[in-house]
């Protein structure tokens, strides 16, 4: 009984999972309007170097989503970890 309740945890934790992860949203708290990207506005009130915008927005639409801060952030990370 125990081990199916757990079993059962499990699987509803995963479905949650999977359902957060369907809605491909971008959470991030320089996103103050909540629109899953990040604009210039945003970024720099955020205290992200103004510099790095336009390397971050890989597309040129204006705004970081989610993927593109990812790859911006894992480059800082890794120039960083050089030094």
């Amino acid at each position: 009984m125990r081990i199916a309740i757990i079993a059962t945890a499990i699987a509803l934790a995963a479905g949650a999972t999977d359902a957060l992860a369907a809605e491909g949203r971008f959470i991030h708290p320089a996103d103050t309007s909540k629109d899953d990207r990040i604009d210039k506005a945003e970024w720099v009130a955020f205290k992200l170097p103004a510099a790095e915008f336009a390397k971050a927005d890989k597309d040129g639409d204006g705004k970081i989503n989610g993927p593109e801060f990812v790859a911006w952030d894992t480059a800082q990370k890794a120039k960083h970890a050089e030094h």
